[in-house]
């Protein structure tokens, strides 16, 4: 009898058989009936091989590798053994044939089908456990360790064991020992490593049955040339002699140089941690690919993944990256870089980009924190795909200060599993280098010795780049401020606050005296973009222009001022709002002489940080409290400075408080226990709970649609038309509508509730009427009813 995985609108002879004896795949050889993906070869041979190519992939020559592709093999050789019931093969000859049921009173059923693999591998020890959460989870997902062993797995099935035994499926195989010892990483680490397994076989599922049912969309997957990385470095380094060639006397361009040659020297080095600290202005995106493409070209890694803090920096660092590979693009017939992000324009998207988005099948991957480190905790098939691909990469982190201390443990831990499991490199990038190494009262951090600083004078670099002097101005009400302020504005001023309210007063009485722009996270992303080009434009004009602005402009946006001001707060983020300042070193006198810009801190009195702000206030309590008292004659941006900061921001807590892993990932009530030594170790992860736990930022909120400009009116429209019509919208609706999308909390919710209209079950909340909720200038009012203090920071 033949036992199929997939049907087809014809006849039996066009579907996929589910297992093919005889084959390479079932000995560990290689089978080219898989590696093609051959309709009439068996889907478990299939999946079998491609999950065991993604999983000897993670790991580079060695023991380590052949115990991956073991693991790899068996469970796409096991993932669907419930397919073999009698049950299941009713269910989808019936699927197949849309009037077989009609005359029966108990139509065939859908039956579960991933059970019975991890229910076999549960009774092979001693590493069967491990193995039975990736197969029972390869739809459903990673389950808690409750669900899977005490609901999931006792619970009776069909039996199928005597059907796969007939059709000679190996079944009596022994597991070997996993590429990861507990000795070596903790149980926490067993857990990271079941993830990336887990992300071979679903990918592998995927693939295999993609090729099967949609061919044409196979058939725009292709192989990456072996030589890819190579080809990309001669194209970075030809861009780069071209656009830079020598640095001359220019004191910016020879840092860059310096950076660059740094960045070189540094990509020699076996794979592990770095660290590239580097002013504004620095050259830091470009010189960081240099030293990624290097050193992946050196220890054998696959890819390069920049993962960034905020979406309002990815494009500008995406669109470099297009420009240097745009004729390599070309060349190759597909698009090197990889954007995946919530905002990425869906009109730029190509069906090539979307399936690469898939899994990350691409050289130089772009994208967020939240998108890499809530995908490193997750559990759903969709968000783990893609993991296996981050092994043996080399992965920069930008801005990596803005990684939040309440979830450190866990992100440090996972970053360690990455590097010394999986060989990754991790390039932590920024240029105020947070204090994240070990040390006494800092038990989770990385050893010191460990981490491999690229620049090897940073404070000479520090001082040739330096193009801003800063000064605190103490305690201020809004007349003192305006005063010292107004004098500053015909040349070019930006005034950042903490919170909306004080950025919406301050906009409203500089509008009486200069030409005013606001920006916060009130305004739609759409609406925030036309607000920076439009200073940007002023600026070029030699116009005068103050834009008054909350700590979104913080986020690595490519603008520059003369003088800005920073309400008080972190010294980190101070050093981001300096960048903002002179950020080209574009000051001079009239005779050509280089001159630098002024920032100034102050505490306004008139606009106390709100209680709910508690981070905020807290790290401006550390800069009051810590670094001005014993500023002495130093500047605010003096590295050490900015080190001392840190000690006390990361550091100033110990382990009792949570305060480095507040939601208990590894700590604590813990869903994975680094420590725990009993028999029943496997048996305590908490992979579900772990996914709902681990977030980046609160989700806590409700993403209304305002109707800004041409195309939000245009796309709220079309929302509206699809409601009446009974349609759904497609991918490109959602991601346009970020770019129209205001995020609040639930007190203002309620209130705007009477001012929104829903649309296709929910997902869509349009704002009606924006001409009275909607201010030109300042963005979405805020209601009289109090709302959760949270929403005032941005």
């Amino acid at each position: 009898m033949t036992h199929y995985a997939h049907t087809t609108d014809g006849p039996s002879s066009t579907w996929e058989p589910l297992f093919t004896p005889d084959c390479a795949t079932l000995t560990d050889g290689h089978c080219s009936h898989c590696a093609a993906l051959e309709r009439d070869h068996g889907h478990l041979n299939k999946v079998a091989h491609l999950a065991s190519e993604f999983a000897a992939a993670m790991f580079p020559p060695g023991p380590d590798r052949e115990s991956a592709r073991e693991w790899g093999r068996l469970t796409g050789l096991w993932h669907d053994l419930g397919k073999f019931a009698p049950e299941w093969q009713t269910y989808l000859k019936s699927k197949a044939d849309p009037h077989a049921s009609e005359n029966q009173a108990n139509p065939p059923r859908k039956e579960d089908h991933s059970t019975a693999g991890a229910v076999h591998s549960h009774g092979l020890t001693p590493f069967g456990d491990l193995l039975s959460y990736i197969i029972a989870g390869h739809h459903a997902g990673l389950a808690d360790a409750n669900q899977l062993f005490t609901e999931r797995l006792p619970k009776s099935i069909n039996e199928w064991r005597s059907h796969a035994e007939s059709a000679a499926v190996p079944l009596t195989e022994s597991i070997p020992a996993p590429p990861l010892s507990r000795s070596d990483a903790g149980n926490d680490g067993m857990a990271f490593m079941l993830r990336f397994f887990f992300s071979c076989l679903v990918d592998a599922d995927f693939l295999a049955t993609e090729s099967f049912m949609q061919p044409k969309l196979d058939s725009l997957r292709q192989p990456w040339p072996e030589d890819t990385l190579f080809r990309m470095l001669v194209a970075l380094e030809t861009h780069l002699e071209k656009e830079f060639g020598s640095p001359g006397e220019d004191p910016v361009n020879q840092a860059r140089d310096i950076v660059r040659h740094d960045c070189i020297h540094a990509a020699e080095n076996e794979h592990g941690f770095f660290s590239l600290t580097v002013p504004t202005g620095g050259g830091k995106t470009l010189s960081s690919l240099l030293f990624a493409l290097r050193h992946a070209l050196r220890n054998g890694q696959q890819r390069v993944v920049l993962v960034i803090p905020f979406t309002s920096i990815i494009k500008q660092n995406a669109d470099v990256f297009r420009q240097v590979f745009c004729d390599l693009s070309n060349e190759m017939g597909r698009e090197i870089v990889l954007e995946h992000h919530s905002k990425f324009d869906p009109r730029k998207e190509t069906e090539q980009n979307r399936l690469a988005a898939e899994n990350w099948d691409a050289p130089l991957v772009v994208t967020t924190n939240v998108q890499f480190f809530e995908s490193l905790f997750a559990n759903r098939t969709s968000a783990c795909r893609k993991l296996h691909r981050i092994a043996r990469s080399v992965l920069i982190f930008d801005e990596v200060q803005a990684l939040p201390s309440s979830l450190l443990h866990p992100i440090l831990r996972a970053l360690r599993c990455l590097v010394h499991d999986l060989h990754s490199t991790a390039v932590l990038c920024t240029a105020t280098q947070p204090a994240v190494d070990r040390r006494d009262d800092f038990d989770i951090g990385i050893p010191p010795e460990e981490i491999t600083a690229i620049i090897r004078d940073e404070s000479a670099l520090f001082h040739t780049l330096e193009r801003v002097t800063s000064q605190d101005l103490g305690l201020v009400d809004d007349d003192q401020l305006l005063a010292h302020l107004l004098p500053h504005a015909a040349s070019g001023c930006l005034l950042i606050l903490n919170t909306t309210k004080a950025a919406r007063t301050f906009h409203e009485k500089l509008s009486h005296h200069t030409n005013a722009l606001h920006l916060s996270a009130r305004m739609c992303p759409a609406h925030v973009v036309a607000v920076l080009d439009a200073a940007k434009t002023l600026r070029k004009s030699g116009q005068s222009v103050v834009l008054v602005s909350t700590q979104l402009i913080e986020a690595g946006v490519d603008i520059s001022f003369p003088t800005v001001y920073r309400a008080e707060c972190g010294l980190d983020s101070f050093a981001q709002a300096a960048g903002r300042c002179n950020r080209n070193g574009e000051l001079k006198t009239a005779d050509g002489t280089r001159v630098k810009g002024r920032v100034f801190l102050f505490s306004p009195t008139d606009h106390p940080i709100p209680k709910g702000l508690a981070d905020i206030s807290a790290n401006a309590a550390i800069t009051r409290a810590q670094i001005l008292p014993n500023l002495g004659n130093r500047d605010l941006l003096d590295p050490p400075l900015i080190r001392t900061y840190f000690e006390h921001a990361i550091w100033q807590a110990g382990p009792k408080t949570d305060r480095w892993d507040k939601p208990h990932i590894v700590s604590g009530e813990a869903c994975f226990n680094p420590n725990d030594q009993s028999d029943s170790w496997a048996r305590t992860y908490k992979f579900k709970t772990a996914a709902e736990r681990f977030r980046l930022i609160d989700t806590n909120t409700h993403p209304v649609l305002i109707p800004w400009g041409v195309e939000g009116q245009q796309l709220a429209q079309e929302i509206r038309d699809l409601k009446k019509q009974n349609r759904v919208p497609n991918r490109s609706h959602y991601r346009r509508a970020q770019q129209f999308t205001v995020q609040v909390y639930d007190g203002e919710w309620q209130h705007l509730k009477t001012q929104v209209s829903l649309h296709c079950e929910e997902a869509f909340a349009i704002l009606e009427h924006p001409e009275n909720a909607y201010h030109p200038q300042t963005g979405l009012k805020r209601p009289d009813a109090p709302s959760d203090p949270n929403a005032f920071c941005l």
